[in-house]
This record gives C-alpha cells, sequence and structure tokens, in this order.
C-alpha cells in the first residue's frame, strides 16, 4: 500500500512475544478514530486495541480520550476484565445516546493470552489456516452496557495473532465486495518476518480496494510467541 508506513516492531522480553504494528487514518487524514497502545504488567504486556465511532478527523477526540483513560487506568489495575469496566464508567460522560466505543484487550502472559473483547471484530490466529475467535460470551461495546469476560488463548510457536480494526474485513473493492480473510491472505500473514506480513496484507487490501489510502480508519497488531517462548499446545 502505497502510503506512509507507521511501523513498529518489538520484542518484549517479560511475556516473550514479538509485534508489529500499521496504522492508519482514514483518507490520509494525520489523526482518526483507532486506539492502541501497550501497557507493561508484572506478567507481561496489556496490549488496547479500540474503535471510537466515526471515523477520521471527527472521531479523533474521543479516541484521544480513550488513550488517556487507558494510560491512567492500566497504572492502577492489570485485571483486563476490571480495566475494560473501569473505562466504560471513565467514558461513559463523554459519550452522546449514539456514541460507542469497541474495545479489545490482549493481556500477554508466558503460558497464554488473555482476551476481553467489547464488540470489537474478533481476533485471527494465523497457523495452517486463518480461524476467527469470536468471544464465546459476545459484549456490546463501550457506553452500550457491556459485559467484559475473559477468553483465553495459547499459541503454538510459529503461530500468529493478528488484531485489527473493521477498516480491514470491511473495506471494499470498486464494486463493493468486502475484502476477504482467504488463502492470499494466508500466504501474506505467514511472510518470514511480523513486518513483511503486515506489508503483504496490506499489499493485498490495496490491490483489492484499488485506492492509495484506506476509506476508513485501519490499524493491524500481528504478534507471535518470541523464539524464547514456551507456550503450553491450544
Amino acid at each position: 500500500m502505497h502510503v506512509p508506513r507507521p511501523a513498529t516492531s518489538a520484542v518484549d522480553g517479560s511475556a516473550c512475544i514479538a509485534l508489529a504494528m500499521r496504522g492508519y487514518s482514514a483518507d490520509g487524514a494525520r489523526q482518526g478514530g483507532d486506539v492502541h497502545a501497550t501497557a507493561p504488567t508484572p506478567a507481561g504486556p496489556l496490549l488496547l486495541l479500540a474503535d471510537v465511532k466515526g471515523h477520521g478527523p471527527d472521531a479523533a477526540p474521543l479516541a484521544a480520550a480513550v488513550l488517556t483513560a487507558f494510560r491512567d487506568a492500566a497504572a492502577r489495575k492489570t485485571d483486563p476484565v476490571h480495566l475494560a469496566r473501569t473505562l466504560d464508567a471513565r467514558l461513559a460522560p463523554q459519550l452522546g445516546e449514539e456514541d460507542f466505543i469497541t474495545l479489545l484487550l490482549a493481556d500477554c502472559r508466558p503460558d497464554e493470552i488473555r482476551l476481553v473483547n467489547c464488540g470489537h471484530p474478533p481476533p485471527v490466529r494465523i497457523g495452517r489456516r486463518l480461524t476467527s475467535l469470536p468471544p464465546p460470551h459476545p459484549s456490546p461495546p463501550l457506553g452500550l452496557g457491556p459485559d467484559p469476560r475473559i477468553q483465553r488463548l495459547r499459541l503454538l510457536p510459529g503461530q500468529r495473532l493478528l488484531l485489527h480494526t473493521d477498516g480491514l474485513t470491511e473495506a471494499r473493492s470498486p464494486d463493493r465486495v468486502p475484502f476477504p480473510l482467504d488463502q492470499r491472505a494466508l500466504a501474506a500473514l505467514l511472510a518470514p518476518t511480523l513486518d513483511q506480513a503486515l506489508d503483504s496484507l496490506l499489499d493485498l487490501l490495496h490491490q483489492h480496494t484499488e485506492r492509495p489510502t484506506p476509506a476508513d480508519d485501519l490499524t493491524l497488531l500481528l504478534l507471535q510467541p518470541a523464539p524464547t517462548a514456551s507456550l503450553s499446545p491450544p
């Protein structure tokens, strides 16, 4: 995708995960409605991925409020269920009647990843095939009476996990066909490095939409156990 590449890659030694990220605002705007952040915990990093209603600059103020609330609350509450409830309570006064925030928290530990999903697109496990991982007990987004619960996930060495906003799966071709997470996407996401995998996936998205920039805000987080990790098999 021929747009500037705001990429980050890192290995978190405490939880033994490698992570790569790509984030873009709709139509090339400087700010949008997607939010991502990482907070350290004694067990490993806690990842936030959120998407406020709307996109582009109009959604940026609420997105900034989500980021501020997360940074403050995560310093005191590391349990992802309690954190989701705290964020809902703190952000509710700033939401209009029709506003909401989809939220995905990933508490990355040496032996598992604990997910909390409040109305967000489900993560995708990448292995021999792409497997969508919707929560067993779906919760509404923040602002709409969320009921956060833990979803436990274990990754084998060599498996990866894709966290994304709906700017990926709702991206459409000129004839309105949604972007497919198919065998071509699987091949892209199995590229040798996480950065290469995200670049390959974005190239497919660009070919599909025939657009130089996304029509919606888009954030992708791709993680996998680092070589030193020893996660139990699923």
